[in-house]
């Protein structure tokens, strides 16, 4: 039935443009338009940069919020609410699929994260006059409407490039890591150049309310681009192929077959139309109600008009007379295409099977990226910001959210290797990150004499972990849209952003059960060990006093 369809829908084309009539699937057969000046990906490494900008500010002002709520669990707190809101997100954009265009979401989902970081920055940083306990409460509520905002964003962006080449998909994860180490030099500059820490997180997340005004601008003018409109032209005619291939189940009365006949080789469309009846031509009420016939002639392009009936020739019921004119009709004309939205339970229920269907598809790259973000949501920024050092003191959880991103970007740069990962291989790297839960532990654990003592040891953890979540974190996500059909990549992509979100959601609960193993906040450890970050020579004792030294200094002052 597929293969027939298919043949029947290429020869139908091949007609279309043979008459010359527009069709928007003759763009296929032409090379896609340029992406001049790389407009498009660069729009979408900054539409990547801004969906976790808002995020990865909270957590990389640790040092702040730690001055501000001593003796709280308020980044664990952080990153809880925010997956949690992200996961409702996730849920909530895969019904506006149907009902909402994914541009209208994108902008939506910008200026609704605008204006919380706004309120945040000038009221909350800048003024700062309410209550601690106020303050703690007015950041959490913030952190989940910035979660709902930028997981909306974030999965429309991922459907979105699922109809583009897979580059793009990769611009859009490189963007994320790229937001993360800008954030981390953001925040280091003006922690060096504002000692205070109100005023140097202020100019900070203003830095931040730039960066994604500016995308909004670049997001609209992408979308006007040749590139993009071209492949979103080639989308909607696949998702209109679809609805059309649904239409033709064994239950209806139209059946796409092959006419074998020599003269034309052609897909055509048998239809159960109604059939001139004697009673019509014997001058029947014109509007009339008549029966379904299966004696209808075929559709063929090919056949000719009959010369038409004069005026006055009389005209006889017999079928030796019975002149049957040639169908007018086109197949657009006689298939209706089902409304894209879900206006009963059956359209709902077909949009649950589809996906249920997808995912069946590519569940080893949902489980990959599932572990992948499970085992780094478990690690960071929880347990390396309780990660101690002597030697840098609040700057050391900086350094490790700094050396995180720095390789999380490398990672997800080199997911562009021309290299064809295995299903198996992608889900063993997955599987063996998770031994990285117990090294990273044991730098922190328990907390007044830790078992790994050296920041050398947890900036290399740090950095391992950045790289792998980078780099299996950006494969399964651009290999997944391509293992299914065209008019399921947008599917695709946000079925895997649900996976994706559930991966943070259990990482971030199972982050609680490890703080639990630190113990309590106790004696600073730096009193029990030093923990240099090189090698370095013990100092020399002092020297004792030489008794000659001595009375030459008292005759001298004598």
């Amino acid at each position: 039935m597929n293969e027939t369809l298919g043949r029947g829908y290429a020869r139908i084309d091949a007609i279309r443009a043979a008459r010359g009539e527009p069709f928007s699937t003759l763009v296929e057969s032409g090379a896609p338009p340029p992406d001049r000046l790389f407009i498009v990906y660069i729009t979408l490494f900054l539409a990547g940069a801004a969906c976790l900008l808002p995020f990865n500010g909270f957590i990389i002002a640790v040092d702040y919020y730690q001055d501000q709520y001593p003796n709280t669990a308020i980044i664990y707190d952080i990153t809880t609410v925010y997956i949690s809101s992200a996961c409702v997100a996730v849920v909530v954009n895969n019904l506006l699929v149907y009902i909402s265009h994914y541009t209208t979401r994108i902008t939506f989902a910008i200026l609704f994260t605008l204006c919380t970081m706004l309120f945040v920055t000038l009221c909350n940083i800048g003024w700062d006059k309410f209550s601690p306990h106020v303050s703690y409460n007015i950041n959490l509520i913030a952190i989940g409407f910035i979660a709902f905002g930028c997981t909306i964003q974030q999965a429309s962006y991922y459907g979105f490039t699922g109809c583009l080449p897979p580059k793009y998909t990769q611009a859009v994860m490189a963007g994320e890591s790229a937001a993360g180490f800008w954030v981390c030099i953001d925040r280091i500059v003006t922690k060096y150049w504002f000692p205070s820490p109100q005023r140097s997180t202020f100019v900070f997340f203003v830095f931040l309310i730039l960066v994604l005004m500016g995308h909004s601008l670049l997001h609209h003018v992408m979308m006007r681009q040749l590139f993009v409109q071209y492949y979103m032209k080639l989308t909607k005619e696949s998702q209109r192929r679809r609805r059309i291939q649904l239409h033709l189940t064994p239950h209806d009365d139209t059946t796409l077959m092959e006419n074998e006949t020599a003269e034309a080789n052609f897909g055509v469309l048998k239809l159960q139309s109604p059939a001139v009846s004697s009673a019509g031509i014997n001058g029947q009420a014109e509007g009339e109600s008549s029966k379904f016939s299966f004696a209808n002639p075929v559709y063929s392009p090919t056949a000719t008009n009959p010369a038409p009936i004069a005026e006055g020739e009389p005209s006889s019921g017999s079928p030796s007379t019975l002149r049957t004119p040639r169908p007018s009709y086109k197949v657009e004309d006689v298939v209706t295409e089902s409304p894209g939205r879900p206006t009963t339970w059956k359209t709902f229920k077909r949009g649950m099977l589809s996906r249920w269907a997808v995912a069946r598809a590519i569940y080893p790259y949902m489980v990959c990226i599932g572990l992948v973000h499970f085992t780094t949501m478990s690690l960071y920024p929880g347990i390396a910001s309780e990660v101690p050092s002597c030697r840098l003191g609040s700057w050391m959880p900086v350094v490790l959210m700094t050396a995180f991103n720095l390789f999380d970007l490398i990672g997800k740069t080199a997911a562009a290797w021309p290299y064809e990962w295995s299903r198996s291989q992608l889900l063993m790297a997955s599987g063996l990150r998770l031994l990285l839960v117990p090294l990273v532990l044991l730098c922190a654990a328990p907390r007044h004499s830790p078992h790994i003592v050296g920041d050398i040891y947890s900036i290399m953890f740090s950095i391992i972990l950045g790289f792998t979540n980078g780099l299996f974190g950006s494969v399964p996500m651009m290999t997944a849209p391509t293992r299914v059909g065209r008019e399921y990549r947008e599917i695709a992509g946000n079925v895997m952003t649900l996976s994706y979100n559930g991966g943070l959601l259990s990482g971030s609960l199972v982050s609680y059960l490890l703080l639990g193993m630190l113990g309590p906040t106790g004696e600073s450890p730096c009193r029990v060990y030093p923990t240099p970050i090189l090698p370095t020579l013990p100092p020399a004792p002092p020297l004792a006093p030489h008794p000659i030294h001595n009375d030459t200094y008292l005759s001298v002052l004598h």
